[in-house]
């Protein structure tokens, strides 16, 4: 009997998947692109929980790395919460690592112990926090491409406190400070004048008013470069309006800057 010739049907007429994703092609590299943001967004968008062991005890710590990854070296800064605070409540109120985005600076929220330690134990040569500090800039430098001559420290309320006394204990690894909500009594003596940025709301009760312009002017007489802010009607908290000020105060400082001027005839 003579046979019929039938035309066998195409791989995409059996399989219809195949035929859609074929007219669909231009559908795959826009996938690929949306998976890979999300991936960057789930790396950048959130600082995220780590740990460090610092004379065997484990510290914590809230990391966040700037979206540049051209490898230039870049600025650090180290935020502290306050006396009851938390690296994610700092993180939540501060909105630093927004600033972090924007200017390409890395960035980690410390987390106390369970706030900052000014005293030194007896078996110590330092603060369990200066120690803590010490660790974790020794283990970014070494891991990341961070700029040491750009290191920032930055704290609200018993943060902003700590802030000044880590400074005097570490000035020539600290290019600068900021301290909000927080005015110490008095400055110490130390190896390099540090630049200081005080702000200090106007309805902020917990810092005694008799700090002002005191303890400023105390700093400078010393030989320190000191700015103070001082926002109408804000209380104790972080003002994050004055985010784009800190950062512009901080991005002028760097420990080479006073190197260079000191080598100038």
């Amino acid at each position: 009997m003579p046979t019929e010739n039938r035309e066998l049907p195409s791989r995409a007429d059996r399989f219809p998947t195949f035929r859609i994703w074929g007219q669909r092609a231009w559908l795959i590299p826009l996938l690929l692109a949306l998976l890979a943001g999300m991936w960057w967004y789930g790396l950048h968008a959130d600082p995220h929980r780590r740990t460090i062991l610092v004379q065997g005890h484990e510290r914590e710590y809230l990391w966040y790395a700037p979206p540049a990854t051209d490898g230039e070296l870049r600025p650090l800064v180290l935020a502290l919460h306050g006396f009851s605070g938390t690296a994610a409540g700092m993180a939540e109120s501060s909105k630093l690592h927004e600033l972090a985005n924007e200017q390409n600076f890395y960035l980690a929220y410390l987390e106390g112990d369970p706030t900052w330690q000014f005293f030194v134990r007896e078996d110590a040569d330092v603060s369990l926090d200066v120690a803590f500090f010490d660790r974790l800039c020794e283990e970014l430098l070494a891991r990341y491409p961070i700029d040491p001559d750009r290191i920032y420290v930055a704290g609200m309320s018993r943060g902003g406190d700590f802030a000044v006394y880590l400074a005097e204990r570490r000035s020539t690894r600290i290019a600068a400070v900021v301290s909000q909500g927080a005015c110490v009594a008095e400055p110490e003596d130390t190896e390099r004048l540090f630049p200081l940025m005080i702000i200090v709301g106007t309805r902020d009760e917990r810092v005694p008013a008799d700090r002002f312009p005191g303890v400023p002017q105390a700093f400078r007489d010393r030989g320190h470069l000191v700015e103070v802010l001082r926002p109408e009607n804000v209380g104790h908290r972080w003002h994050v309006p004055l985010n784009g000020q800190v950062w512009e105060f901080l991005s002028a400082q760097r420990l080479s800057n006073e190197a260079e001027q000191e080598s100038m005839p």
